[in-house]
């Protein structure tokens, strides 16, 4: 469910926010073969398609790493933190991530996760240093980021880095939007420029960011504005430079969007944030799963991925990728402008009979099962759970697949009959849901206990 601080004429989301994803996307593969050539290395689709499916399964295991060796937060454990992060999350109308404080020298707080609930990792090399008013805009801004659903994709990047220089040349662009937007959410939470621009600083200096004056500091940024060669400079990092961003914040501050947000956020606010139903309280219902336009996207961007990854092993052999096995320009275009049931057929076949359906099968089952879905699915906004909301789990996420694979043909003709629960989904006892479906459930329920 869309949050109201980004939607409409009132919108915070920085203006540049949308072109900049959609470019980098365009951009992102030749910039990305471009520094290959340069570093001797090829960095390529499939490398880029093997960088992904490794990075979904490197953040959804950091869970585990994190309940085992980070302190989670709660109620009782570190109840400052908990609090400041409970206000805001009820302040913007989102559900209560996993706390987790840990030793970082780097990045004070950081959101994780490709869905509900999400993971926010605070620092205890810095959480000390900053006042509760300053704490509350380094936590904000990053509950911006999963408002904003920025978070899906900057957790893929997490892996290597927002710092690393060659994912800042590619993703930049976008990463820099991202932090201005959530830089109004941070100030907006807060609700002090003076907090926030405090905050800004000791997350830059640390302790020794006490010691500085921030109206000094900013000052320098004009130096900067006026020199074309220093600006770009930014392009060099995952953030923009720090007096950059108070001077936008400033000028936020100004506007009539930042009057409405405020409003908005001062509104009486409930005690409790949305809280996510737990497993087994609620069954999933067919108006909760994803209809037929949204799978079909899916498939097409899976098959893409893996096509991609089949090059990876086709080239470490150094062969032709099994014979031709890899799906053709012509069978993508029957696959997702279907003209003709016998194209799209002929396609279907030629890919199932070939030995790409099985890394096909390899893909999905362990990122569903791993995960909860596939790449696919976290572009479209999809997620696979058991009819009671869990986590599908290794097993049953292998036999999903294996009727899928076995039975496609009768899947592909009863999914007239029943376009939201396929014959797959009901065997396995799996449901392939739309994820704003968790969030709109959440807001619902806290809805009716906040009547009751």
């Amino acid at each position: 469910m869309a949050s109201p601080l980004f939607t409409g004429p009132a919108s915070i989301r920085e203006p540049r926010e949308r072109l900049a994803f959609i470019l980098t996307l365009l951009f992102a593969f030749p910039i990305a073969t471009l520094i290959g050539f340069v570093i001797h290395e090829r960095v390529g689709p499939p490398e880029v398609a093997l960088f992904i499916v490794i990075a979904m399964l490197y953040v959804t295991l950091a869970r585990g790493r994190l309940i085992g060796s980070s302190v989670m937060i709660h109620q009782e454990q570190y109840p400052r933190v908990f609090d400041i992060v409970k206000t805001a999350c009820a302040q913007l109308d989102i559900a209560m991530p996993l706390i987790f404080v840990r030793e970082d020298n780097y990045v004070p707080v950081a959101a994780l996760g490709f869905g509900e609930p999400y993971s926010l990792v605070l620092s205890t090399h810095w959480v000390e240093h900053f006042e509760d008013d300053e704490l509350a805009f380094a936590v904000g801004r990053e509950l911006g980021h999963i408002a904003a659903g920025h978070t899906r994709f900057l957790s893929l990047l997490s892996v290597n880095g927002n710092e690393n220089p060659i994912i800042s040349l590619i993703f930049g662009g976008w990463l820099r939007t991202c932090s201005h937007t959530c830089d109004k959410v941070g100030l907006l939470v807060c609700g002090s420029l003076d907090a926030a621009t405090r905050s800004i600083v000791i997350a830059s200096f640390h302790s020794f960011g006490r010691h500085i004056s921030t109206e000094q500091f900013t000052q320098q940024g004009r130096e900067i504005a006026s020199d074309g060669v220093l600006r770009l400079g930014e392009w060099l990092g995952g953030e923009p430079y720090a007096t950059r961003r108070i001077a936008d914040m400033r000028e936020f501050a100004g506007t009539a969007q930042y009057e409405t947000a405020r409003t908005w956020l001062t509104r009486e606010i409930p005690e409790e944030p949305p809280v996510l139903a737990t497993a087994a309280s609620v069954r999933v219902t067919k108006k909760d799963c994803a209809g037929m336009w949204r799978r079909g996207w899916s498939v097409v961007i899976d098959i893409i991925v893996v096509s991609t990854l089949v090059l990876v092993f086709a080239n470490a052999q150094g062969h032709t990728p099994f014979m031709g096995t890899v799906l053709t320009d012509e069978d993508v275009h029957n696959l997702t402008r279907v003209k003709f049931l016998g194209e799209f057929l002929s396609a279907v076949e030629r890919y199932t009979n070939s030995p790409t359906t099985l890394f096909t099968g390899i893909y999905l089952w362990l990122l569903v099962g791993i995960a909860g879905q596939s790449f696919g699915m976290m572009i479209m906004g999809l997620r696979v759970v058991t009819n009671d909301f869990r986590q599908p789990g290794l097993v049953r996420s292998l036999w999903r697949y294996l009727i899928a694979v076995f039975f496609w043909p009768f899947i592909l003709i009863w999914a007239p009959f029943s376009r939201r629960i396929m014959l797959h989904d009901r065997w396995s006892g799996t449901r392939l849901i739309r994820a704003e479906t968790i969030m709109a459930r959440a807001s619902l329920d806290s809805t009716s206990l906040r009547s009751g």
